[in-house]
């Protein structure tokens, strides 16, 4: 670079002389004099060169303290002991003081006392780590004012190793933690609605149970007093009626965890076996229940009877969801660690597997499947898709899981191939498992045998002139007795469907339906509709446990003529049924 610069300035000097000088004799003065204005020459080059850069250097360090100073983000470096060496503009409006201020001022001064300790493990975790470190703490400005502040630290390699200061920027994060915290309050706010409307749903579903059966009870009572000979049968309805009411009571224990019974070692697998045959009673004819439980299965610690109620209620919900089609329902059981449990769609809310393995009972499906929002709502007690009054089935089931410190995944989909499938996971236990078979308490099978007939009895109807509309077999029969015995003929159906049939085929005879609200398939209302369509003029009165408030607020085109609360006594029934055939004659 010198002999190009020498060149150069050669160069240069013989342009200005005007005229070549190789090869002319020269004095040693001459020559002097000729060296000595290259060298002027060459730092007049230098010198030119050097204020070039000098300019660049300062336009590039005013663009940089430009974008330094004026960063949306403050900027701070830290000494080794806290102290503030360096900060941008921004920090300085950031805190509220003048930035000449801040340097030499500890950087814990602008944070809140109780935030202090975080931040020195903070810098310790960064300088042990080397690596950046993320922080969010509150901040103080010296007027008293606080923020919220995020601060990402790392460590300023300039300094070298031996001496920790670092280099911090730090964003204002108030208003992202603001709209957090109402994000939060929503979403609190949401769940006390949601858990609003489960109690009211179950409060107004055990009313309308409870309801039910006390109509049993106070039927038969009725009937018992009037007929001697009939005296034994109506007493045993009425027993009957109050098992039904234990039952559900007895479930709603279950679901709150609180009876879960002795706990043994169990080989899950000789369980769900136990299990089969039960289920196999009470499945219908158009579902096909296969399983695929090993031998020997995982040994898990509970109650044999309970989680047989629980896989009771698994497979019931299962081919309750397909409706009147044909279906598969699929038991399989096998051995999973934690690491494979699925944390979407997991019950209880709030249930974290441990660190163990667990054994896996998986119940699918080919039903209709499960809508995505309705996937948190479908072990709430009393909830359901199908019709209101019932969904106590896999509540029951989430209370046997909470008993065994276990959960249950669920995955679903709607459309083509549609389905369900239920994962359900309970802790391997280390115990040795008796060589026995457990003994498998029937009691289960009895409950949701007690619990269907209260949501689906049958019975045959004979010929009359009412049409008494009720799904419970022991309510219908009762309402039947007191209904003969206040002179009317009865005819009899299970749900809105079959009362409809019922009603085409003696159109001619009927002179009223009495009909139950919630029903399955078609319930109350939906079958005023019906049978408005084929007679406009039929009165009809309908039948609830829920509130008649309750029931009547539904917007309907078609009206009753009259609204009969569960339970009610023979005086009132023939009361509401004499004014609805009034009401009736009154308007033709």
């Amino acid at each position: 670079m010198t002999d190009d610069l020498r060149r150069r300035a050669e160069q240069w000097l013989r342009e200005l002389e005007g005229a070549p000088r190789d090869g002319a004799p020269a004095t040693e003065a001459a020559g002097l004099v000729h060296d000595l204005r290259v060298h002027q020459i060459e730092l007049e080059m230098q010198n030119e060169e050097l204020r070039r850069a000098q300019v660049e250097i300062e336009t590039s360090r005013a663009r940089y303290f430009d974008l330094y100073d004026l960063a949306p983000v403050a900027y701070f470096t830290i000494g080794e002991h806290g102290l503030i060496q360096e900060a941008n503009l921004t920090a300085a409006r950031l805190l509220g003081v003048d930035r000449g201020t801040l340097v030499g001022q500890p950087f814990t001064r602008f944070i809140e006392r109780d935030e202090q300790d975080r931040y020195y493990l903070h810098r310790r975790r960064l300088f042990a780590t080397g690596a950046p470190q993320v922080l969010d703490l509150r901040m103080t400005r010296p007027d008293g004012t606080a923020f919220w502040a995020r601060l990402e630290t790392t460590t300023d390699s300039a300094a070298g190793d031996a001496i920790e200061a670092c280099r911090v920027v730090v964003s204002d994060i108030s208003e992202a933690k603001r709209l957090e915290e109402e994000r939060r309050q929503i979403e609190r706010e949401f769940q006390q609605i949601q858990k609003v409307e489960s109690l009211g749903r179950m409060a107004g579903a055990i009313a309308h149970l409870f309801n039910n059966q006390l109509g049993v009870v106070m039927g038969n009572l009725e009937l018992s007093l009037d007929e001697p000979s009939t005296r034994q049968i109506c007493v045993h309805n009425a027993m009957a009626a109050a098992h039904k009411a234990t039952t559900v009571s007895r479930l709603l224990l279950t679901y709150l965890g609180q009876s879960s019974g002795s706990h043994a070692p169990l080989d899950l697998a000789e369980v769900c076996r136990a299990s089969v045959p039960l289920l196999n009673a009470v499945l219908p004819p158009r579902v096909a229940l296969h399983t695929d439980l090993p031998v020997p299965g995982p040994a898990v610690n509970g109650n044999a009877s309970q989680i047989q109620l629980l896989l009771t209620n698994l497979v019931t919900n299962a081919w309750e969801s397909a409706g009147d089609q044909n279906a598969t329902v699929r038991v399989s059981l096998a051995a999973v660690p934690a690491s494979e449990i699925s944390g979407e769609h997991r019950f209880p809310v709030g249930w974290n597997p441990r660190d163990q393995d667990y054994a896996c009972l998986t119940v699918t499906d080919t039903g209709c499947g499960i809508e995505a929002l309705e996937i948190e709502k479908i072990f709430d007690p009393f909830f359901t898709s199908k019709f209101t009054g019932r969904g106590l089935g896999l509540a029951v089931a989430l209370g046997v899981l909470h008993a065994h410190s276990g959960g249950v995944v669920v995955r679903s989909h709607i459309g083509r191939d549609s389905g369900s499938e239920f994962r359900v996971y309970l802790p391997v236990s280390f115990e040795t498992v008796p060589r026995t078979a457990p003994a498998v308490d029937p009691a289960p099978a009895a409950a949701l045998a007690a619990l269907a007939a209260l949501e689906t009895g049958e019975t045959d109807g004979t010929d009359g002139t009412i049409l008494l509309v009720e799904d419970d077999e022991a309510l219908r029969w009762a309402t039947r007795q007191a209904l003969e015995r206040l002179g009317f003929r009865v005819l009899e159906a299970r749900d809105g469907t079959e009362a409809v049939g019922v009603f085409r085929q003696h159109q001619p005879l009927i002179r009223l339906i009495l009909c139950d609200v919630t029903m399955p398939l078609m319930g109350g209302w939906d079958t005023l509709e019906a049978v408005r369509r084929l007679s406009p003029d039929i009165p009809v009165v309908l039948t609830s446990g829920y509130d008649e408030a309750h029931i009547m607020a539904d917007d309907r085109p078609e009206r009753p003529q009259g609204f009969l609360a569960k339970p009610y006594t023979r005086e009132a029934l023939d009361g509401a049924i004499r004014a609805a055939m009034g009401r009736h004659t009154a308007r033709e």
